[in-house]
């Protein structure tokens, strides 16, 4: 390429790198529709995300609440639940499977 060189939309590199802006424009995109903003280092759910997550009813996360299998956080009528909440309860519910002598 020279000095003085035109470079237009037709031409191979800006073609290509019109393509990868657009890749990352699409990524970019996918990430704001699935991130969540923190507040004070957590991840807040609510209960039709935490549902959506774990695929529970409605009525088996009231269940998890009432029973103290879950925690939870109710702020007027709107309840929230910890990411890092989430992720204990799946751990201290974690049946490993049995190591048995064989292959």
């Amino acid at each position: 390429m020279t000095e003085n060189e035109i470079i237009t939309q037709q031409d191979p590199q800006m073609q290509l790198f019109s393509q990868l802006m657009e890749g990352i424009l699409k990524k970019l995109e996918r990430y704001c529709a699935t991130a969540r903003p923190m507040l004070g280092g957590e991840v807040y759910l609510t209960g039709e995300e935490v549902c959506k997550l774990l695929r529970l009813s409605p009525r088996t996360l009231q269940d998890y609440r009432d029973n103290g299998t879950i925690a939870y956080f109710k702020i007027g009528g709107k309840i929230l639940y910890r990411q890092s909440d989430i992720q204990a309860m799946l751990e201290r519910h974690y049946n490993p499977i049995p190591q048995t002598g064989k292959l």
